[in-house]
């Protein structure tokens, strides 16, 4: 296992342990978590855009889909994940 891999299996026992909530079928874009006592996870919108176009959608699309079903429907509780706004 190299390290990339070590790090990212560090990182998920983070997020278990931390009982931090996940945003459906986006794990490839965590890029890691947020410090202090209520950890949070820490998406790329970047990453989650580029799948999106990869599977076929618009750019405008997209960004819609993004905002409307990913910012607007991670909003449940204490732990819920941070979107970095990176694109």
């Amino acid at each position: 296992m190299d390290r990339r891999q070590e790090q990212r299996e560090i990182l998920m026992i983070q997020i278990e342990e931390n009982k931090c909530n996940l945003a459906d079928g986006l794990d490839h874009a965590i890029i890691g978590v947020t410090a202090g006592t209520n950890m949070k996870v820490v998406y790329s919108s970047a990453l989650i855009l580029h799948q999106y176009i990869t599977e076929g959608m618009e750019a405008e699309e997209a960004l819609d889909n993004f905002y409307f079903n990913i910012i607007g429907g991670n909003q449940n509780g204490y732990n819920d994940p941070v979107f970095l706004l990176d694109f």
